[in-house]
């Protein structure tokens, strides 16, 4: 609003009329008064130096109105008063007289000028006097005014006397006489030079204000206190995606709705209400972003300050992930900030949660110190000497150290050290990860052979590693392709096409497909087992696994995995299967030859009792008869027994190459004339522990199977040999061979090659059991066609002599001694009691050993105890003769078995078992023996 129009601009009004009329005699204050009074008309601001000039011209009009201003020295007093404030405000006045042009300067227009007073100057020259791009402006207007009366205010330059530019306000106003005729042109200039100068420095520094808030990084608007937008910069245009000339005056609730009903409207009136800063961030979904929002209230409304924090955010969420990751590891971790000058040391800035549960240190305990606190006295100086090394250069180790943990405990680690190196190739920190081995480390040096630590290290550090990368079709692999497979510099492009041409081709098919398949779908594992070919053109059996990884659209674009050649194992697993499927059988075969063991005992027994009393010569053969063909019996099961690993042996020190010259001429004569035998008898191979029956058994089947293996003739190789702790027995021929699955099943009791009739199977399957039994181990060497090498082997032992001892002749001895029978098989308990009987003897029987010890208890004194070891019931035979020797040392114990241990008999009876089935000469020996023996060897 102007002057004009206020109550201050009626007040200028009234005293610039009212100067006019004191004044009239005098032109420079008219001159001076009709400036102003244009000024104050036109200007729309009133500064403070025009309530100066009104103060001025209200003293002025005082004095007149006084009567005071007619006298001369009034007069130029005010006067001068009018011109101290033209001077004050730059202001001078003009008058042009009409008709004749005549134009009239006051002595501060004359300044502005810098120009002399008093000069008379044309309208034309006043006109020169400005710039010429305004003289035309100029002229224009105060012609305008001339013809119409009509005023005008406008801001031109003029050049001063100096010749320089300068800023002036022009301001003319027609004055007409009484008859309502423009008379003259007053007016106003005023110096705005400086003014303008100001406005351009303010225009200037708000443009740049302007531009520097367009180009910060933080986005930036501005409210007024209705919650409007007053102001928004580039980056807040990008941010909301909104244009500023759309955004201007409007309601930020309705602009931005989704803001009006959540934290960001509370945040911004309680910074408002309480006059505090508000800051937070806070996730606007219609936008899918995070800001983080600073607003500063202030006297006109709020300022804004926000910016797009979404992949600090995203950053966050994916440093908190994979710090959940490694706090939930095995393995500890340790990051240390490396030291900013040489000589300081490294200063723990993270640890994890396996660190905590392996040293007991907390992390408070830990952060900010040396690693170095961890270890102690023992721990080996080369270690951390060679760790600075690698660390000062820097460089990646791994090493094994011995720490301590909070309460003193020695643990091993095995640890890994690698740098984290900043733009300027310098390490900015070091991580550490590691697991306690301490349990690890303490089985290694439980190893005595240094050997086999190294060997099973290079056992589990045998996959032939490769990376595919799916979009090229390269894969690269580590040295264990050439020295696991044999594969020496295998291509690197179109390695996929290389790696699917050493699948076996049965294999190829359903393999490329998994793997294909596996890419294609969402699982980020593959696994396969399938045959690769070596580089020897052999193919090994191999189990290959992969991890995909995949990008942020699900599809995959690597894949990192390795290659493990199991042919050993499988090999390993299916002599297990095989062992394990001849365990079960010979559990089955012992059952059975027990229990025919028993039946056996009552036959045999009964058919010599038979063959010893039948007097009439057709019975007495059919006694031998049935007696002969129950040896025969027993023969069978003693060799069901013997695969079973269950059949009694009578092991003894034997020199195993006298053994096999033994029976040189017994093999010479059952090999027949087309097979050439040839003994290479190694005499370090020693003494060894068996029973010279079953072991010249063994040595006669493994010869007789090798004689049929070469119907044409051939040579057998009987060698010894020591082979580390053992002796070696080899039974080699040049027959036709056993392929892989006659070699499988070559160990099953009734498998055989044979024509029917030509053998029973029981061949290699009592070897078998016989050496499992003596401890030893039996291998099958054999490819057909290329024959069969058979080895034995055998613990060794130092040489000793056993003397045989001579058997027993002639009639049966019994005596008057009470006997306790302990058996549950009803018939060989009856046998057993009426042998004994029969031999002058009184007996007791009971069923089971719970019964024994009642009976020994209230049916006593007895001078022997005669048990079965197998029976039903908590106590068998060997718990019964261990708890008679606690109850009644001096009485001897007998045990009978059909399969027993005969180690396990010797722990609780100093005398040898009696083996099922029995015959009536046995069992009084055995018995007579128990009875007679010296009462500490019982």
């Amino acid at each position: 609003m102007r002057p004009g129009h206020t109550i201050a601009g009626k007040v200028f009004r009234s005293l610039v009329t009212a100067l006019r009329q004191c004044a009239a005699d005098r032109f420079s204050a008219g001159l001076l008064a009709g400036g102003i009074s244009a000024l104050v008309l036109t200007w729309p601001p009133m500064p403070a130096w025009l309530w100066f000039i009104g103060a001025a011209l209200f003293v002025a009009w005082r004095l007149r109105h006084d009567g005071a201003w007619p006298r001369q020295h009034d007069v130029c007093g005010n006067q001068a008063l009018l011109e101290m404030a033209g001077k004050a405000a730059k202001l001078g006045g003009w008058v042009v007289h009409l008709p004749e042009r005549r134009i009239e300067w006051s002595n501060e227009t004359w300044e502005i000028h810098g120009r002399p007073k008093g000069k008379t100057v044309t309208l034309e020259e006043g006109i020169n006097y400005f710039a010429p791009e305004w003289r035309d402006t100029i002229t224009q207007h105060f012609e305008t005014c001339v013809a119409t009366g009509m005023p005008y205010d406008i801001e031109v330059e003029i050049i001063d006397a100096t010749g320089r530019r300068k800023w002036v306000r022009a301001i003319g106003v027609a004055i007409r006489d009484d008859m309502g005729r423009i008379a003259r042109i007053q007016g106003a200039l005023q110096d705005i030079d400086e003014q303008k100068r100001l406005e351009s420095t303010a225009r200037d520094l708000e443009r740049r204000f302007a531009d520097s808030m367009d180009n910060i990084s933080d986005a930036f608007f501005q409210l007024d206190q209705n919650w409007r937008f007053i102001y928004l910069n580039r980056q807040a245009e990008l941010l909301l995606e909104r244009q500023r000339s759309t955004l201007i005056g409007r309601l930020i609730w309705q602009e931005f709705p989704e803001a009006s009903s959540g934290i960001i409207r509370q945040h911004y009136e309680r910074a408002i209400l309480e006059n505090i800063t508000a800051d937070f961030e806070v996730f606007y979904e219609s936008l899918n972003a995070w800001f983080s929002v600073t607003a500063y209230p202030g006297p006109g409304g709020l300022t804004v300050y926000f910016r797009d924090v979404t992949k600090r955010h995203a950053t966050d969420e994916h440093l908190h992930l994979l710090e959940m990751a490694i706090s939930r590891t095995e393995d500890f971790v340790i990051v240390t900030k490396a030291p900013s000058q040489p000589g300081n040391s490294h200063a723990i800035v993270y640890v994890n949660d396996a660190f905590v549960r392996i040293t007991g240190y907390s992390p408070s305990d830990a952060l900010g110190r040396s690693p170095s606190f961890l270890q102690g006295k023992h721990t080996a100086a080369s270690t951390i000497e060679q760790i600075d090394r690698a660390m000062a250069l820097p460089r990646a180790i791994r090493v094994e150290i011995l720490n301590y943990a909070k309460d003193g405990r020695e643990y091993w680690v095995d640890m890994s050290i690698a740098p984290i190196v900043g733009a300027d190739g310098r390490a900015t920190h070091f991580v550490a990860t590691g697991r306690d081995i301490t349990d690890k480390r303490t089985a290694k040096e439980r190893l005595a052979e240094s050997e086999e630590r190294f060997a099973i290290v290079a056992m589990m550090t045998t996959d032939a590693i490769w990376d595919w990368d799916i979009a090229t079709g390269r894969v690269q692999w580590n040295s264990n392709i050439a020295s696991v497979f044999g594969h020496d510099d295998v291509p690197v492009e179109d390695g996929f096409r290389e790696w699917e041409s050493k699948i076996h081709p049965d294999d190829r098919a359903s393999v490329v497909s998994s793997i294909l398949a596996a890419i294609d779908g969402q699982v980020d594992t593959w696994r396969e087992e399938y045959r690769f070919r070596r580089g020897t053109g052999t193919y090994a059996e191999v189990v290959d696994q992969g991890h995909i990884i995949r990008n942020a659209a699900g599809e995959a674009t690597r894949m990192v995995g390795g290659v493990r050649d199991i042919t050993e194992t499988r090999l390993d697993e299916a002599k297990r299967l095989q062992a394990q499927r001849l365990e079960a059988i010979g559990q089955l075969t012992g059952g059975v030859a027990h229990d025919f063991n028993n039946l056996l005992t009552v036959i045999l027994g009964t058919a010599e009792t038979l063959a010893d009393e039948i007097t009439d010569p057709r019975l007495s053969a059919i006694a031998h008869l049935n007696h002969k063909a129950s040896q025969q019996g027993a023969a069978l099961t003693r060799q069901l027994l013997t695969f079973a690993g269950r059949q009694p042996l009578e092991p003894a020190s034997l020199d195993i190459n006298g053994s096999i010259r033994a029976m040189e001429g017994l093999l010479t004569s059952a090999l027949g004339e087309t097979i050439m035998l040839r003994l290479e008898l190694d005499p370090s191979a020693g003494h060894v522990r068996a029973d010279a029956a079953q072991l010249e058994a063994s040595i006669m089947n493994l010869c007789i199977n090798a004689r049929d293996a070469m119907p044409n003739g051939g040579r057998l190789t009987i060698s010894t040999a020591r082979s580390g702790d053992n002796a070696v027995v080899r039974i080699s021929d040049d027959g036709f061979g056993m392929d892989t699955g006659t070699r499988a099943k070559a160990f099953e009791p009734f498998f055989t090659t044979k024509p029917f009739g030509k053998g029973s199977g029981l061949g290699l399957s009592t070897v078998y059991g016989f050496m499992r039994q003596s401890g030893g181990r039996i291998d099958i060497e054999s490819e057909p066609e290329e024959g069969t090498t058979i080895s034995l082997s055998f613990p060794r032992l130092a040489p000793t002599d056993t003397p045989a001892e001579p058997a027993s002749q002639g009639g049966l001895q019994g005596g008057k001694e009470h006997i306790l029978v302990v058996e549950d098989d009803p018939m060989v308990r009856d046998f057993a009691t009426g042998t004994l009987l029969s031999l002058g003897y009184s007996v007791t029987c009971v069923e089971n050993g719970t019964e024994a010890l009642r009976t020994l208890e209230t049916d006593g004194p007895f001078d022997l105890v005669f048990s079965d070891v197998v029976m039903p019931g908590p106590i068998d035979g060997r718990a019964l003769a261990s708890e008679i020797r606690i109850r009644h040392p001096m009485l001897p114990v007998v045990l009978a078995t059909g399969y027993a241990d005969i180690d396990g008999i010797g722990a609780t009876s100093r005398l040898s078992p009696l083996a099922k089935p029995y015959t009536r000469r046995q069992l009084a020996e055995a018995l007579r023996e128990a009875i007679d023996a010296p009462s500490d060897a019982r």
